[in-house]
């Protein structure tokens, strides 16, 4: 390996020109001269993080094809009394405008809403408000047919007459151009021209998709400012000098733009999770950077100069530096098996990253480093240095004599975080990710409160034979499982054709209530569904009679609490009788099943994360058991952490998920680091209580540096708008020094005696 050191020390002008000339060609794949701009996109729609395909995705495609798009923008206009004259007027002049709103497909108001009325004693069937009521007595009659109408109240209409609904279905396009187009904030726009007295509540998932990519997209642009200033920081605090501040940042900046030229040339985009990538980049390759810069600093202080302390530095810190680069590629690497095509995309640009930033370090920054002029270090030896080298000195000497009371008290924070571990909560929300004051989350929260529910699930009962609707008892089944679905708590409102098949049979019987139900003869719903057929009923029943749908309003939840009631409703469907086939679907039960099933999965990317990372070990100190011994001071912190998110009640949800893998593959640097010194300090000392004491303070400076700096480059996506963002940054930060933590305190005690240095011998 010296012969490498030397050959960058020796031709360092020409490593920088490769590195230069590389560096052109990274930001030609990055900007485009033509444009000009970013060749890179960003995309944070939901639908970039989901499986284009599987059991559930195949089944709402099918639904879709059926019964057309479910993804609908919900507006609430809350009045004193809907059914006023002007009131109506404006529900009438809303669904208007709505309709001709760019991008809408199709507005269902009170306005275009079915409504059964007795003319000459015949029933017809046309719009709610096909004629606007003039009298008192008119606009009674309105109201209770409305109210008495269960297709209408709960959907178009609070119970309470007060909150009048618009269901406004958007044209086909991607979250991305939904996005762009503004549609949500154009429809907002609209309704408080044409109502600016009344409070409007929008919700649905489309704009809460949009919401949340808004954010994120303001917060990228926060994260990676943020993150330098935070280094730089840290690095001035850390070597008070130009070349240790400036140097470090210069690589991570170089390889985190390598990381978006390959994005940018395997044609992939920043999205909900790969926009993370960039700040973890400059937070790994940093403290990669720092162990070099402080090395050649270490080694020029004891009259090394130029080329040779390069040669020296990079002898010292090369091999523990690629081992900690390479393991925590690992750790990335390990969440390729997802079957999540966002997240695999996130551990490959994260290998890649990192990667990256181990190439700079080791080849770019002693390439600079070379032609610089020699450091001035005469004023480097501080009271605060002198200070920190006694404490470290102090603790790594009290670690090795309590050894013992230092691996008890380890073993039971580690049963205290295997309770907690039992305890762990998997859920996902995307109404309370929104701070509370959020408008939208208020406004999702008061359709829940006042209207039902702002979230739809679609209960598909189908035969394989044409026209079995017709058939009573194939109805009366659709009805029975509707009947069951309004009894469960989490249930607002249901509504099928089965409502309407009621509503019209009590009208032929002069609204005898004891009519309002499946009619026995197959010959009258025949009648019924075709002589009082409406445009509305073709989002409930397919046009040959052999599909149905319940549609099921449930208030914003949680992914475990909507889970729960799914696994309650198939549990119900396996209960139909024979020629009878169902299943529950829409756009909330994809993105529920997807995301918590990939969340538990994630427990497969840590198990395969210990597998990659204890085989590196395993192979670099050539012993089984001293890579046991590497890989325990790292498996503490990760369980540690699934303990605090199960003692804590913060949920597992697909951003949590990923700390696990991270932490572990960047907490092992510190240990990797150490026990390379460790070993080689006990070779030369001949004892392996003071090679510990050695070793913990040769790598404590650069360690501590780069663990604040990791700890507060991940805080520093504290500042997002979302809750789950926050928390992963938040636990992120503590988890890593933790980790930290643990390397000073549990690693040196753990190796002392262990047999470390006995298996290096063998």
């Amino acid at each position: 390996m010296e012969r490498v050191f030397r050959f960058i020390a020796e031709h360092a002008w020409l490593v920088l020109g490769v590195h230069a000339a590389i560096l052109l060609g990274v930001l030609f794949a990055i900007v485009d001269p033509a444009a000009p701009g970013l060749r890179l996109r960003i995309e944070t729609a939901v639908e970039k993080i989901l499986p284009t395909e599987g059991p559930t995705r195949d089944r709402y495609k099918q639904f879709r094809e059926t019964f057309g798009d479910d993804e609908l923008l919900v507006v609430g206009v809350k009045t004193d009394d809907l059914f006023t004259r002007a009131n109506l007027e404006r529900i009438a002049t809303l669904t208007e405008r709505f309709s001709k709103a760019p991008g809408v497909r199709q507005v269902v108001s009170l306005s275009t809403a079915p409504d059964l009325r007795s003319v000459e004693g015949q029933v017809q069937v046309r719009n709610v408000l096909d004629e606007l009521p003039e009298t008192p007595e008119q606009l009674q009659a309105l109201r209770e047919r409305v109210l008495g109408n269960p297709l209408l109240v709960g959907t178009l209409v609070s119970p309470d007459a007060r909150i009048a609904a618009f269901l406004i279905y958007p044209q086909e396009m991607s979250e991305a151009e939904f996005l762009e187009r503004g549609i949500d904030a154009g429809i907002e726009r609209i309704a408080h021209e044409i109502a600016p007295d009344a409070e409007i509540l929008i919700a649905g998932t489309p704009p809460l998709k949009a919401e949340t990519s808004r954010i994120l997209r303001r917060d990228l642009f926060r994260f990676v400012p943020l993150n330098y200033a935070i280094m730089l920081l840290v690095g001035f605090i850390a070597f008070r000098s130009m070349r240790g501040t400036v140097l470090p940042l210069a690589a991570v900046g170089i390889a985190q733009l390598w990381t978006l030229a390959v994005m940018v040339l395997m044609d992939r985009s920043l999205n909900l999770i790969t926009f993370i990538v960039p700040a973890l980049v400059i937070a790994v390759g940093f403290a990669y950077a720092v162990h070099v810069v402080s090395e050649h600093e270490e080694v020029s202080r004891h009259g090394r100069r130029a080329k040779d302390a390069v040669v020296e530095a990079l002898s010292h810190v090369a091999v523990p530096v690629f081992l900690a680069g390479l393991t925590t590629a690992a750790g990335f690497v390990s969440l390729c098996v997802s079957r999540l095509p966002a997240i695999q995309e996130f551990g490959i640009f994260c290998v890649v990253g990192t990667l990256a930033a181990l190439l700079t370090a080791l080849t770019l920054v002693p390439a600079v480093l070379t032609v610089l002029p020699d450091p001035v270090l005469a004023e480097r030896t501080t009271l605060a240095d002198t200070r920190f080298d006694r404490f470290i000195t102090r603790l790594a000497e009290t670690m090795v004599a309590r050894r013992r009371l230092v691996l008890a008290v380890a073993a039971a924070v580690a049963l205290v975080a295997a309770f907690g571990v039992t305890r762990i909560h998997v859920s996902t929300s995307f109404v309370t990710n929104l701070d509370k004051d959020h408008p939208l989350r208020r406004s999702i929260e008061a359709f829940d409160r006042e209207l039902g529910g702002s979230t739809t699930l679609h209960v598909v009962m189908e035969s394989e034979t044409k026209g079995a609707f017709k058939d009573p008892a194939a109805l009366r089944e659709l009805r029975d499982v509707q009947e069951w679905l309004d009894q469960q708590p989490e249930v607002s409102s249901t509504a099928s054709v089965a409502d309407y098949v009621m509503l019209v049979n009590r009208a032929l019987h002069q609204g005898d209530e004891a009519s309002r139900a499946i009619p026995d003869s197959r010959s009258l719903l025949g009648q019924i569904l075709f002589f009082f057929w409406h445009e509305r009923l073709s989002s409930f029943i397919d046009s040959d009679l052999s599909a149905s749908d319940i549609l099921v309003r449930v208030p914003a939840a949680p992914s475990d609490i909507t889970n729960r009631l799914l696994d309650r409703i198939e549990a119900r469907l396996a209960e139909l009788p024979a020629g009878l086939q169902a299943y529950v679907t829409g756009d909330t039960p994809v993105i529920v099943r997807t995301i918590d099933d990939i969340t538990l999965g994630q427990a497969l990317s840590l198990a395969t994360a210990s597998i990659l990372i204890y085989a590196i070990l395993a192979l670099y100190f050539r012993s089984a058991w001293v890579a046991v011994i590497a890989i325990l001071p790292n498996a503490l912190p990760v369980l540690i952490y699934f303990g605090v998110l199960g003692l804590s009640g913060v949920t597992l949800n697909i951003i949590t998920s990923l700390i696990a893998c991270i932490v572990l593959g960047i907490a092992v640097d510190d240990t990797i680091h150490f026990m390379v010194r460790f070993r080689e300090q006990a070779a030369v000392l001949q004892d392996e209580k003071k090679a510990a004491v050695e070793a913990l303070r040769i790598v404590s400076r650069p360690v501590a540096s780069t663990n604040i700096a990791l700890a507060a480059g991940f805080l520093a996506l504290a500042v997002s708008g979302l809750r789950h963002m926050v928390e992963f940054a938040v636990l992120a930060s503590v988890m890593l020094l933790l980790g930290w933590l643990i390397d000073m305190t549990f690693t040196p005690a753990l190796c002392v005696g262990a047999g470390v240095t006995k298996k290096a011998e063998r």
